[in-house]
């Protein structure tokens, strides 16, 4: 039998448990259920009133913890992952949830792979991966092939969605797991406002009321406005307004209605809820009284088939670009009220939406990360990608900008670069650092002496070993302008008004970090914003794919918040910058200091941003080769360094989601 016994700031037994701090550990006993260096699988459960934050386990020796991996979150009940024990390990611990409070968590069930199930695990997942950790397995490197396997085996297709879910599905109920952390019978009421359509069915209206009145909180009401001209629907709505009590219909809606305390929203006819919806937005929604509106993840069903539509946490500039938000939106009556205080008849439910999420800061919007409702696709919810594609004018050219461009050798590459730079680039107000990190390279000289025959020019010399962190900071301490870019030797500019997009946006009072759209030189996606925890470190989310596909919730298309940008391009203002103390040289000189940098700008209130409409070529690290076959010990210390400053962010990137695999650029089930 699989017992969970506390650890670290956590008390409780048999499931249920209280967490004094953000990192609850248990210990997974008896470790006799681990088979020291053999693969094993592991299925846990969280409750629906848990944030399915990601998982994290730790494997200890002694008090020493000698490794660490993040698992899928179980968004829909249950979730399962693959993972093996080193050979010296003496402990497993897990961190379920990463919030204080009462949890309820149990592993069901923790089994030992045999080698002909890891190798069905391989051939079924990425094929390319798991031939390579065999070929890293047969050079003894232990390390390089355990993390190549993960990445084979570690994500389902999104195709795979219905057998993944009936897989993964806990059934809710009110009883011992599920049963309520809140008082219920002082919770508010569920106000629903429906919208007849000419196209509603008897069979819709039927599927969607049942599955109302199947909630596990009963505490709701339900108007439908508007007529049909179907005499079917007409009959069966009126046998619904009969059967329950809690069902009405109006002809023009007025309105908001109820206590100030209770809770509104919008639900399409046909639309079918899970039965702990309701329960879900109630629990959250007398947990965070600061939040004013509340929404969720949801399964969409098409002729193609189901899908899920997994949401990031609440991003503002997305939700203006793309609104993905949905309709399942409940906010606080008062709010509500307060957003429309004439009436207004209901004529377009997402307008009404954007009304009462303008201007909600994080803490007010509050994201319950679980599929608690099924719809059908929209009508006009997807955007024309030329139009989302096309530059935007800056606003703000009366600033300076000083471009800091670290280099050494590589002639090829600088030359592109400072030809874009100095000739291709259309900004009234702007200078060009370069930190010549030693170049030897005659040709490479050259260029530098040419270039420095441009008054825009300023070139500093740093010889020595290579530090990024401490070339950037360099040019930096010796910039004139309001804004600094900082800019890879291996880019091209393809496009003129590429300062004025990161200019503009950088500008901005609440914003520190703000990046490009980089592409390869085929045209593909590079990056189009960092996802934390990804391969459990970070990494480019959609790349790979083509300049003008929409990405994940279109995101690739649209302005969007990011947890981190890639400082192979990164423009921040001067004085944010100085206030963080810049780059850090001491601990992160080459890998993770443009992250680093991003997260410490957050932790001092300014966020970081992402826009498609600067857009670079970039060489990836063509000027210190590819990181592709790297061993994983090359810059282990600056891994190691990172991972322990921002652990916590690590599991939880509120712009990504813990239900989608950290195993894969592209969108996968986790």
């Amino acid at each position: 039998m699989i017992r969970l016994l506390p650890c670290s700031d956590v008390e409780g037994e048999a499931g249920s448990y209280v967490a004094s701090s953000r990192n609850p550990w248990l210990a997974i006993e008896p470790m006799s259920i681990f088979r020291p260096g053999r693969w094993f699988r592991m299925r846990y459960r969280l409750s629906f009133y848990d944030d399915p934050t990601r998982p994290e386990v730790s494997f200890r020796r002694g008090a020493e913890e000698i490794g660490w991996h993040l698992l899928p979150g179980p968004v829909l009940g249950r979730a399962e992952w693959v993972g093996i024990a080193p050979e010296d390990a003496t402990a497993v611990w897990i961190s379920p949830v990463s919030r204080p409070g009462p949890f309820r968590f149990v592993i069901e069930e923790i089994e030992t792979l045999s080698s002909l199930g890891v190798l069905q695990l391989g051939l079924a997942g990425n094929q390319r991966r798991f031939l390579s950790a065999i070929g890293t397995s047969l050079l003894g490197w232990r390390e390089e092939a355990r993390d190549n396997f993960r990445w084979a085996t570690q994500s389902s297709n999104a195709a795979q969605w219905p057998t993944y879910r009936d897989r993964l599905s806990a059934a809710p109920s009110l009883a011992d797991f599920e049963r309520p952390r809140a008082d219920w019978s002082n919770a508010p009421a569920i106000r629903l406002v429906a919208r007849l359509d000419a196209e509603a069915t008897p069979q819709q209206i039927e599927e969607t009321l049942v599955s109302l009145q199947n909630q596990i909180y009963q505490g709701w009401t339900l108007c439908i406005v508007g007529r049909s001209d179907d005499p079917d629907v007409n009959s069966r709505l009126a046998s619904w307004r009969v059967e329950e009590r809690r069902v009405g219909t109006c002809a023009n809606w007025l309105g908001p209605v109820g206590a100030d305390g209770d809770l509104f929203g919008f639900i399409g006819v046909g639309d079918r809820l899970a039965p702990h919806a309701f329960a879900c937005f109630i629990e959250a929604c007398l947990g965070a009284p600061e939040a004013q509106a509340f929404y969720c993840d949801e399964e969409v069903g098409a002729s193609e088939g189901d899908a899920p539509v997994f949401k990031p946490d609440w991003s503002p500039r997305l939700q203006s670009a793309k609104p993905y938000v949905g309709r399942l939106m409940l906010a606080r009556l008062a709010h509500m009220r307060s957003r429309w205080p004439s009436r207004r008849g209901l004529n377009d439910e997402e307008t009404l939406v954007e009304s009462a999420l303008h201007n909600l800061g994080r803490d007010e919007v509050r994201h319950i990360r679980r599929l608690l409702t099924r719809t059908a696709p929209r009508r006009g919810a997807e955007r024309e990608a030329a139009a989302l594609s096309q530059p935007r004018s800056a606003r703000r050219q009366g600033a300076s900008v000083t471009i800091i461009l670290p280099t050494r050798d590589r002639a090829e590459f600088l030359r592109r670069t400072l030809s874009g730079v100095l000739q291709e680039t259309e900004f009234p107000r702007l200078d060009l650092i370069i930190v010549d990190n030693g170049t030897a390279d005659p040709r490479a000289l050259e260029v530098l002496e040419a270039a420095v025959g441009d008054p825009r020019v300023t070139l500093l010399q740093s010889p020595g070993p290579f530090n990024f962190s401490a070339l950037c900071n360099l040019g930096a301490a010796k910039a004139r302008g309001d804004i600094v870019i900082f800019l890879n030797n291996d880019v091209e500019i393809i496009e003129p008004g590429w300062v004025c997009e990161l200019a503009d946006k950088a500008l901005e009072p609440k914003i520190g970090a703000v990046g490009c759209k980089l592409l390869y030189p085929n045209r593909r996606v590079q990056h189009a914003g960092v996802v934390l925890g990804l391969g459990d470190g970070v990494g480019h989310f959609d790349s790979g794919g083509r300049d003008l596909d929409p990405g994940w919730l279109g995101r690739n298309l649209a302005i969007h918040e990011a947890s981190a940008v890639t400082g192979a391009c990164l423009a921040v203002e001067r004085s944010k910058f100085l206030a963080v103390r810049g780059f850090n040289a001491v601990h992160l000189p080459v890998e993770f200091g443009d992250i680093d940098l991003c997260m410490r700008l957050e932790e001092s209130g300014f966020q970081t941003l992402w826009t498609p409409f600067a857009r670079l070529i970039h060489f990836e690290s063509a000027s210190r080769g590819k990181a592709t076959f790297r061993r994983l010990d090359i810059h282990a210390a600056e891994r190691a360094y990172f991972r322990r400053r921002w652990r916590d962010r690590l599991r939880d990137d509120p712009f990504f989601h813990p239900g989608l695999s950290l195993f894969s650029l592209s969108l996968a089930l986790a």
